[in-house]
Parts: C-alpha cells; structure tokens; sequence
C-alpha cells in the first residue's frame, strides 16, 4: 500500500510517501515540496499547486492521500488561502478516484509522539529519527512541512492499523 502524506500550504506544501510492505512496516520512497510561485495572482497560484499535485499523483499512484485538517488558525487570511489549497488537493485526489484521509495536528502529534500537545521541534525528531531522513541544507523551513507529511502519512498507518 502506497499512502502519500500532505502537509498542505500554498506557498509550499510538504509531501511524503509511505510504503507499507506486508510485514507492516512502513518504508519512505519520496519526499519533497510542491512550491507555487507567489505572482499576486492566486487563481493563478492555486491552479499551479493543482498541476503539480496531478503530476505527483500520476507519478506515484497512491492508493490513498492523507492531508493534514486545518484546525486552529491565527491569521484568517492564511487560513482561507490554505484552505483553497486544501480543496485544489481534495479536487485533485477525486479527479484520480484515490481516497483522501483527513488527520488533525493533536491526532498526528499524539500517533507520533505519544502526546496531543508535542511541539513541532519533539514531531520532526521524532520523524527524522524513525525514517533516518536528514534535511537538506539551506531547505530546513521548508523540511518542516515535509516532516509533518511524513507524520501525516505513517498517522494514517497507525489508525488504519488500528482497525483490524
């Protein structure tokens, strides 16, 4: 099974792929960034994270999308951008006909972590010490994103796994 984890944005959304092999352990194959350029044009910015999520979508063939829920926001006018990104991902996983997930930052931290309040320097540890991934140099802001799509992804693990 193949689970490709989003940390949405619209500047830079993080993604990681998971692969569960049959004795259930998870395996990193890819991760990056979907970055858009910020042209004062977001019609245009969105459907450039549209193209490039299609594109990791065809490249990959996941068999389901976990995203990340927007569940707390400081700023409203960032939350509204991210949440039209958000539904740029959901338009792009139904177009493929692949199950999207949905996980909350205290559900991810908690599966990660252990606990629901975890600071984000505690969940990144966390992921690059279980996936023996490093970030490339001069990209560690931008790594932050990937490492919650990591956590994203191997989430929606645990709690599938949960189930049987």
């Amino acid at each position: 099974m193949l689970i490709l984890g989003i940390d949405p944005g619209t500047a830079t959304t993080g993604y990681g792929l998971l692969k569960l092999n049959g004795d259930q352990t998870p395996h990193l194959l890819d991760y990056g960034w979907i970055e858009s350029t910020d042209n004062n044009n977001h019609t245009r910015r969105l459907r450039e994270i549209y193209q490039k999520m299609v594109a990791l979508l065809e490249k990959h063939k996941p068999d389901v999308v976990a995203m990340e829920r927007l569940f707390f926001f400081s700023n409203q006018k960032t939350a509204i951008a991210v949440a039209q990104a958000q539904g740029v991902f959901m338009l792009a996983t139904e177009q493929n006909n692949i199950p999207l997930y949905w996980y909350t930052p205290g559900q991810v931290k908690l599966k990660i972590t252990g606990s629901g309040r975890a600071d984000k320097k505690l969940m990144k540890k966390t992921i690059l010490e279980i996936f023996k991934v490093e970030a490339p140099p001069k990209k560690k802001t931008f790594f932050d994103d990937v490492a919650d799509a990591i956590a994203i992804a191997y989430t929606h693990i645990m709690i599938t796994s949960e189930k049987r």
